[in-house]
Parts: structure tokens; C-alpha cells; sequence
């Protein structure tokens, strides 16, 4: 049977909500841990992107680059930068931050995630998955 790219994508998706999360936990501590958790979950999202791209089969590299394409998708969810401002904003006061940052971080990676889907199922709408890798 065959699978379609976004249903892998949104697959593995759920498995890197937990690098999100991850990111939230070491972001938990006070104001140094502000930086780590936007540092963290920065490198999460371009994960995500890159993982994304691979499932549906694009080089991005040649495809303009990562930088590019990611900032095509942050474009696509601009609503997603208000968001992390409140994880950044909690990541400030003590003890709330450790709470509520891995809630962020993985929620973070699933609607950028999403947004990546969407931006990718645009251009190639309804492709099928094939788990030869780039």
C-alpha cells in the first residue's frame, strides 16, 4: 500500500516534538536558558525542515538552500514568532519556565512542522512516499 509524503512527514513529525521538548527542558533555567532554548529550537526547526524535505524527495542544497526554503515556510507561519516570544517570556521568570518551555518547544516543532507540510505538499501535492533517501 502505498503512503503519501505529508502522512510520513506528519509521522515522524510526532518523534521530533520531542527534540522540541528537549529543547524546553534545557531552556528551563534562568536567563541563560532563554538562549539555549531559542538556540535549541532553532536547530530542531532546521532539522525539521531538512527531514521534511527528504520525504519528499528534495535536494535542498540545490533547491535555493535551506535557508531559503526555511524562511519561505517561517513566512508561511508568522504567527509561529509570537509564540516562542511567550516561551521566551516564561523562560524569564523562575520556575514557570521549566513548565512551560518543553510545552512550547514541542509545540513549536509541530506547527512549524505542519507549516513545512503545507509548504511542501503545495508543490508536490499528493506525492507518493518512497523511502529511498537523497
Amino acid at each position: 500500500m502505498n503512503k503519501y509524503c505529508r502522512d510520513q512527514a506528519r509521522d515522524e513529525l510526532w518523534l521530533m516534538m520531542g527534540a522540541g521538548a528537549a529543547a524546553g527542558i534545557t531552556g528551563g533555567t534562568f536567563m541563560i536558558g532563554v538562549v539555549t532554548f531559542q538556540a535549541g529550537l532553532a536547530g530542531v526547526q532546521a532539522a525539521v525542515v531538512s527531514r521534511i524535505a527528504q520525504v519528499y524527495g528534495v535536494n535542498l542544497i540545490p533547491a535555493s538552500g535551506a535557508g531559503a526554503t526555511a524562511a519561505a515556510i517561517i513566512a508561511m507561519g508568522g504567527g509561529q514568532f509570537l509564540f516562542e516570544m511567550g516561551g521566551i517570556i516564561a523562560g524569564l521568570v523562575p520556575g514557570i519556565g521549566q513548565v512551560v518551555q518543553p510545552v512550547i518547544g514541542a509545540t513549536a516543532v509541530k506547527v512549524f512542522g505542519e507549516v513545512a507540510i503545507t509548504y511542501f505538499e503545495n508543490i508536490y501535492p499528493n506525492k507518493i512516499y518512497s523511502q529511498k533517501l537523497l
